[in-house]
């Protein structure tokens, strides 16, 4: 370990009005101060401190070496304060903590990476940071900022990002500093899911000058019981044999400002969100639809599309967009197996974006006529905004709305999975999709959706589901049009 002592303490730095102070030296956020102590490696020494602590770690105290706490895990309900706690953490990893310039090598940096859940909250992450930096002693630190980043003359700098796992490779970080990470993607096909940001950050920090493996502080309020932090939760709370640390505590054991009235009121407007935001209660409402140990049960392995089979009838289902943005152009293909009583997948194709709806569609429409199929069905959205290029094709293939809407489509594809009477090709980013899907219980009404975050896609989950609903519906139907069929 490092002999070099930090140049300020966080903890005096949060006190200290020539810095944060001005914020922080309100009695109301001596909880701060407390963690700030365990980022310090300062005993905790008051009654009130170490019940805190016991409380909101679920460990004792007197088992936790006094060492420097270097990976920690908040799960703070919503006012708590934690977005304005990570942004001081990052002003004063980056700018306080060392005089970078004597131990980096040339042409590197002493990077802390402070990453919002999506662009939106990047920017109020900036703003905390801009408001943090108002006073005389900091501001003349800093040396040249922009909308992401900040630098500082002691060589450091603070890039305030949205997630993304490109930003924490190949780069000399002495941070990772997260924010709502329980609200990140957890699919297994993103590339900057919750567990691929931290698999990079790690790497990044390992030549961390003053302390080896740098600093990590994720921090969020709770929600589903999925991904990293979750994960991270069920590790290290209650566990006294470990260096790391989870912060678990609600939103007004962290703020005491925050009173009942606020909280009663939320609870009453919804329960069960509101007691995930300000009580940090893991959401049962929302779980996870369908396992992947199921999914891949039904996976026939090595197949990534199967030929056209005379005497067999097609269904197929598209999900489009306007081919900007974030959502991918996806199509599939799908039979019934009489004899085995099976849905068969037979073909899956996803266009990422950008794309050109026409080009897109002209190639889907081919592919529909190679097996015979002269309908493919489209959710409302996409029937209404892409009707006219298919009836262009001229290639005898039309367009039509389903049956179901995309949440109907997710229940009625559950019965046969369970019944392992559904073959899937092979795609990892369909097995991602469907077993990212949630249910969502409001007011005794079931619905299945993808994730609400900013990043999530269910493109590949919708045609995948539809196809092969729309396959099982023609039950004793041997040829010809679906469609005609559910019109009968």
């Amino acid at each position: 370990m490092s002999d070099m002592l930090p140049l300020i303490p966080l903890t005096s730095a949060l006190t200290d009005p020539q810095y944060f102070g001005t914020v922080f030296a309100s009695p109301s956020y001596w909880t701060w101060v407390v963690v700030a102590k365990l980022l310090d490696g300062i005993p905790l020494t008051e009654q009130r401190e170490i019940e805190l602590f016991e409380q909101c770690t679920g460990r004792a105290y007197n088992r936790l070496a006094r060492r420097a706490v270097r990976r920690l895990i908040m799960l703070i309900g919503r006012r708590g304060g934690k977005d304005r706690f990570e942004s001081a953490v990052g002003i004063w990893r980056a700018a306080l903590s060392q005089n970078w310039r004597k131990h980096i090598s040339a042409g590197e940096g002493a990077v802390v990476l402070l990453i919002g859940a999506d662009k939106q909250q990047a920017k109020i992450l900036r703003r905390y940071c801009g408001g943090l930096l108002e006073t005389p002693r900091l501001a003349a630190e800093v040396v040249r900022q922009t909308d992401t980043l900040i630098e500082f003359r002691n060589g450091g700098s603070l890039e305030i990002v949205a997630n993304d796992a490109s930003l924490v490779r190949g780069r000399s970080a002495v941070a990772i500093l997260g924010t709502e990470c329980s609200h990140w993607k957890t699919d297994d096909d993103s590339l900057s899911s919750d567990e691929e940001v931290v698999v990079g950050a790690l790497p990044s920090m390992a030549m961390c000058p003053d302390c080896p493996g740098g600093l990590l502080v994720m921090g969020s309020s709770v929600y589903r019981k999925k991904g990293y932090m979750y994960r991270k939760y069920r590790e290290l709370h209650g566990n006294n044999n470990t260096d790391e640390v989870c912060w678990f505590a609600t939103s007004q054991t962290m703020n005491p400002l925050l009173t009942d009235e606020v909280i009663n009121e939320a609870l009453a407007s919804d329960r069960v969100r509101m007691s995930a935001e300000f009580l940090n209660v893991w959401r049962d409402d929302v779980s996870d639809y369908i396992p992947i140990e199921l999914l891949e049960a039904c996976t026939d392995w090595g197949c990534y599309e199967r030929p056209y089979e005379r005497g067999l009838a097609y269904a197929a289902h598209i999900d489009i967009a306007t081919g900007l943005g974030s959502s991918s152009a996806a199509f599939s293909i799908a039979h019934r197996d009489y004899a085995q009583g099976m849905q068969v997948q037979d073909l899956l194709r996803e266009v990422r974006p950008p794309f050109v709806p026409e080009v897109v569609v002209k190639e889907f429409a081919e592919l529909a006529k190679r097996y015979g199929v002269t309908t493919v069905f489209a959710d409302q959205f996409a029937f209404g905004l892409h009707v006219g290029l298919w009836e262009g094709t001229n290639t005898g293939v039309r367009l039509a709305e389903a049956k179901y809407n995309t949440a109907e489509n997710y229940l009625r594809l559950l019965p046969p999975l369970l019944a392992k009477k559904v073959r899937f090709l092979d795609s990892k980013v369909e097995r991602s999709q469907l077993s990212s899907l949630e249910r969502h219980m409001t007011s005794g009404n079931e619905t299945i959706r993808k994730p609400q975050t900013a990043s999530s896609r269910d493109d590949v989950a919708t045609a995948a589901a539809g196809a092969l609903v729309a396959a099982g519906d023609g039950t004793g139907y041997l040829g010809g049009d679906l469609y005609d069929l559910w019109a009968n």
